[in-house]
């Protein structure tokens, strides 16, 4: 069996959306004086490889603590858009239709964009590959269960109607994946659960790519 890692390293100094507050830990015990160590953590609940659930943009959707673990765990096909990797372009409904049977057999679908490379710099968050409105009602129509994708987000033009295209259908997104060069054109065994998080609107995931 070979795991893939398909998560970034997180650290407490990854860059988050601009205009979002800094994480930080604080050590409030150690081994030398309490013999243990314990920290307390500021997090971004969307910094680094993340998922959000539908309270992120639904008012009344539901929190981390209600996705079912199906949506994060079980077949998934690794869709090669490298050509749509460039800054601010738009991945789109041609660019995957020739996977149709593929993602319809997965039931989950990444987008290998190769923007992971450009994680932790400044227009990682301004230039990302998109994901447009017709490829969001497709992957509906396929009956996705999850779509992920290698930016920290789905669309720098229409952000929010996406997410709400695909979170009121139910469909899982994961954001902000790496390490999927050598998983292209593939199907893989994905698992990236988050913590049951009550009243969470997003958090950080430990995703893998799991192959016999």
């Amino acid at each position: 069996m070979k795991i893939t890692d398909l998560s970034h390293l997180f650290t407490i100094t990854d860059m988050v959306f601009p205009g979002s507050r800094g994480m930080s830990l604080e050590q409030t015990h150690t081994c030398a004086r309490d013999g243990y160590n314990l920290t307390m953590a500021t997090i971004n609940s969307h910094a680094g490889t993340h998922t959000d659930a539908p309270l992120h943009f639904l008012p009344d959707g539901r929190p981390l603590s209600r996705v079912s673990l199906d949506r994060y765990v079980g077949p998934c096909f690794v869709a090669d858009c490298r050509k749509k990797g460039a800054a601010r372009a738009v991945v789109d409904v041609e660019d995957v239709r020739p996977f149709e049977a593929e993602i319809r057999r997965a039931g989950r679908v990444i987008l290998a964009t190769g923007w992971h490379t450009e994680f932790n710099t400044e227009h990682f968050f301004t230039e990302y590959p998109s994901v447009s409105l017709e490829l969001a009602r497709y992957l509906v129509s396929l009956g996705v269960k999850m779509m992920g994708v290698e930016g920290p987000s789905v669309s720098i033009y229409d952000g929010p109607e996406v997410h709400r295209i695909l979170l009121s259908a139910d469909v899982a997104i994961v954001e902000a994946l790496t390490n999927l060069d050598g998983l292209l054109g593939r199907e893989i065994l994905f698992s990236g659960a988050p913590l049951a998080f009550a009243g969470m609107d997003g958090w950080p995931v430990r995703a893998c790519a799991i192959e016999e």
